[in-house]
């Protein structure tokens, strides 16, 4: 007697892995965007907070995000940096983007991704002023510059 599966076996174990698949698949389409969203959105708050650390150490605003990384300040007899560097902006690459522009309110955003530094307001948005398309899921329609 020869061993071995038959072609009916086979068969049904191919459907029951497709029918997993198609119950699967789908709930991790749009994770990998909303992670990405959730980053960037939890960077943006913190370089809002280490702008307001800078304030409250300095006595002023930046006058660029670059300070935040060559800038330190004495926490308890150490000497700290607000920022060790920039964070990354996960929406214009997946791979991060942590470029920046230092802007006056006056000038219009670039929309090129990173961020941008509104030196007149000590703001702080994403460098993205597109809507955000079906591929964003929930997302889709925000603007990040508004965030």
């Amino acid at each position: 007697m020869k061993k071995g599966f038959t072609l009916l076996e086979i068969l049904i174990v191919v459907s029951i892995l497709a029918i997993l698949a198609m119950a699967v698949i789908p709930n991790f389409i749009g994770f990998d965007s909303e992670a990405r969203i959730a980053a960037t959105k939890s960077n943006l708050d913190m370089l809002r907070s280490r702008i307001t650390l800078f304030r409250a150490k300095e006595g002023r605003y930046p006058e660029s995000l670059e300070e935040l990384v060559t800038e330190t300040y004495n926490d308890v007899g150490i000497e700290k940096e607000y920022l060790e560097e920039l964070p990354a902006e996960l929406i214009s690459d997946k791979k991060g983007n942590n470029t920046y522009d230092d802007l006056p309110l006056s000038d219009p955003v670039p929309n090129d991704g990173g961020w941008v530094y509104i030196t007149d307001k000590a703001k702080v948005l994403v460098d993205i002023t597109d809507e955000l398309d079906q591929d964003w899921g929930d997302y889709k329609g925000e603007i990040p510059s508004k965030w």
